[in-house]
């Protein structure tokens, strides 16, 4: 008896000792801008490249995702890392984290500060 108060004792302890729910994984991709028309909103194609289980091709993917830009940082043609969060809006569940390359797209007339 005693015995087997012990064992059911070492299990509840172990169930306390284990944290509760799941864990997150952080996921991060890497894409090129393509839109930045919506203020604090970047358009980001995502291209994966794969082999076809069955025939052995190398196929090509692209997912545009919507970007949460709280700076309007980024530019059209910019190549960007960005990282997986809770939902921001309806369509909106990635963050930007960070610029990897500046593009070389001609600049806007909003971007040209003129001297007075």
């Amino acid at each position: 008896m005693e015995n087997q108060n012990q064992t059911q004792k070492t299990h509840q302890q172990e169930k306390k000792n284990k944290p509760e729910g799941k864990k997150r994984v952080e996921l991060i991709l890497t894409g090129h801008v393509v839109s930045t028309r919506a203020e604090k909103t970047a358009s980001v194609s995502v291209e994966r490249i794969f082999q076809h289980p069955v025939y052995k091709k190398i196929v090509r993917k692209k997912k545009k995702y919507l970007v949460h830009d709280e700076h309007n940082r980024c530019k059209p043609g910019d190549r960007v890392k960005i990282k997986l969060v809770r939902p921001i809006s309806k369509r909106k569940r990635w963050l930007l984290v960070d610029i990897l390359s500046v593009s070389n797209a001609p600049l806007q007339e909003k971007d040209v500060e003129v001297p007075q």
